[in-house]
């Protein structure tokens, strides 16, 4: 609330607080007097950060054989927060990349990695990756998304990003029939690929 008292109102302002206690102080900066207030950068507790890989029972290497029976690698809902997903990001290792192919296999693949996401109810599947340039192309896209291949004698290293403007929400369990997830469908043998991983980054909000 604001208390205005003095001869002059027009120069005199104090501000205190609901306990009709506490006022808020004021500096003098180049001459104008401005109010003293303390401010954060991070509104983000860090202890509610969240950070996941997708995974298959507890497995996280994407490097599998899915030609015959898909293998599935999920980040399921938890039991009562929700995610808040700011980005997804994979890595993938191998021995020679080639953009027209898969990493460092020598075709591309058949069926490609299938992405898909259940948000608050809607769910979204981002175009088959078959190719390493279908990882940018298809998937590394968003404000915050990125893609790079980096050279090295042990092995070619490939990210991807996927960063949207806004991010989505992972419901907690419950809240709908079926649960919210976030899945990597491996449909081809990539087996022979030295690593691949997919990981979620976000936020646990309990409110």
């Amino acid at each position: 609330m604001a208390d205005i008292s003095g001869s002059n109102r027009a120069d005199f302002i104090k501000i205190t607080g609901g306990d009709e206690i506490h006022t808020a102080d004021v500096i003098s900066e180049d001459g104008v007097k401005k109010l003293w207030v303390k401010a954060t950068s991070a509104p983000q507790i860090i202890g509610n950060l969240y950070e996941d890989y997708v995974k298959n029972g507890t497995s996280n290497s994407l490097n599998v054989n899915g030609s015959v029976t898909p293998v599935e690698f999920i980040i399921n809902a938890l039991p009562s927060e929700d995610i808040v997903v700011t980005s997804m990001a994979f890595a993938g290792v191998d021995v020679g990349i080639k953009l027209t192919n898969f990493l460092g296999l020598n075709n591309a693949l058949t069926n490609g990695l299938l992405i898909e996401v259940k948000s608050e109810d809607t769910t979204f599947q981002f175009q088959p990756i078959k190719t390493t340039y279908e990882f940018d192309m298809h998937f590394a896209v968003g404000a915050g998304g990125g893609f790079d291949i980096i050279g090295a004698s042990s092995g070619d290293y490939m990210s991807a990003k996927f960063g949207p403007a806004s991010p989505f929400v992972i419901k907690r369990q419950g809240t709908y029939l079926t649960n919210d997830y976030i899945k990597v469908i491996v449909r081809d043998n990539i087996s022979q690929v030295d690593l691949l991983k997919m990981i979620v980054f976000g936020q646990r909000d309990a409110s």
